[in-house]
């Protein structure tokens, strides 16, 4: 066969089409390895990322170049300078780019907060007033998505808080930085058993607030067992996307799968950020960004992946 056919193919393949939406081929990014979670738009080509180890906000920027038919064809990152001159960090999670102000928010789970800085990195001493249920979430399972739309934040713990077996996403407004309404989300039933595994995490990892009112939650599984090289030849992650329309006080949410893919031992990627992308063929996008554990000694890669939705 020759080449251009198989390349053809292999995107064809690769180009998958899931509940209401259409996966494109990951991709890799040609950047320092981090441990990259959560990522906003800002304008055109550029993109504010918060990498979870650094300290202050956390905050870094990225170029990346997306072309006409969703293939990458440049990226760069750089941190802003401010981290290194601010607070520790707080294992900074996710980042909203809130326009009205032009200011970042990001959240937090060492602390449950989510604060805003300027576009320096430069904290401004403004943060939202957290309910006190949410200062007594598990260790490492804190607030990990953070959204926002229309003078409205959204947030919700990586885990359900103790004794609970659901997801509180909690509503925040701009105006008073005041906690509003609250919801209640169940996530899927891992697939995996964590007492067989050397590395395993089960929760939510983003959440984008959509034009149409909608959240996308992005529940994410990632399985390493323990073992030997070829027990470690079957871990994987696995990605679902789903959509839902916050209604109602206190309201147990309806869900609809829009997404859902795995990867493995070749190109496993743990996704923890999802943002608003570029239009591609007429279509509204959303990137997810993967978090390599700072390359984990080589094993894992920074990657891209972009999936075209239906609204």
């Amino acid at each position: 066969m020759k080449r251009g056919f198989l390349i053809t193919a292999f995107f064809l393949f690769c180009a998958l089409q899931t509940g209401g939406a259409q996966i494109l081929p990951q991709q890799r990014l040609d950047i320092h390895s981090g441990q990259y979670s959560g990522i906003t738009p800002l304008q055109g080509p550029y993109f504010a990322v918060v990498h979870d180890k650094s300290w202050g906000g956390g905050l870094h920027l990225f170029t990346l170049q997306i072309k006409a038919d969703g293939t990458l064809s440049q990226a760069r990152a750089w941190e802003l300078a401010a981290n290194r001159e601010g607070e520790p960090g707080k294992d900074n999670e996710d980042v909203v780019y809130v326009p009205e102000s032009g200011t970042l928010w990001v959240s937090a789970e060492a602390d449950a907060s989510i604060r805003e800085y300027n576009l320096e990195g430069y904290p401004t001493g403004r943060r939202l007033e957290v309910p006190y249920p949410f200062k007594g979430h598990r260790p490492n399972a804190g607030f990990e998505a953070l959204a926002y739309r229309d003078s409205l934040f959204w947030t919700t713990t990586e885990f359900p808080l103790p004794g609970e077996a659901y997801h509180r996403i909690q509503r925040f407004s701009l105006g008073n930085l005041q906690a509003g309404e609250q919801y209640l989300y169940i996530e899927d039933a891992p697939e995996a058993q964590e007492e067989n595994a050397s590395t395993y995490v089960h929760g939510i990892s983003a959440m984008t607030a959509l034009p149409d009112g909608r959240l996308a939650v992005l529940e994410r599984e990632v399985y390493v067992p323990s073992g030997g090289l070829k027990d470690k030849l079957k871990a994987f992650t696995r990605t679902k996307i789903y959509l839902t329309e916050p209604q109602y006080n206190g309201q147990l949410l309806e869900k609809t799968l829009l997404s859902s893919f795995t990867t493995n031992v070749l190109n496993i990627a743990n996704y923890e950020g999802m943002c608003l992308g570029p239009e591609i063929n007429g279509k509204p996008s959303l990137l997810l960004l993967a978090d390599s554990q700072d390359g984990a000694g080589g094993l894992t890669k920074e990657y891209l992946q972009i999936i075209l939705i239906h609204l």
